[in-house]
């Protein structure tokens, strides 16, 4: 799944195993991950189609 992140202003590849599910208080489902890069932990988040969200459960 592709992310992109603010803070070093680039897309990042994340595999979809280390994805995680989240619904938001308005009922949509988002992605949240944290991933290592650059030496410094980054947490990215994303909000999902209907597809995505079926795909990834």
């Amino acid at each position: 799944m592709k992310f992109y992140s603010v803070q070093l202003r680039k897309s990042v590849e994340v595999d979809d195993s280390k994805v995680e599910v989240i619904t938001m208080k308005n009922g949509r489902k988002a992605a949240r991950v944290a991933v290592d890069l650059d030496g410094q932990q980054v947490k990215l988040f994303k909000i999902l189609s209907k597809e995505d969200a079926a795909r990834l459960g």
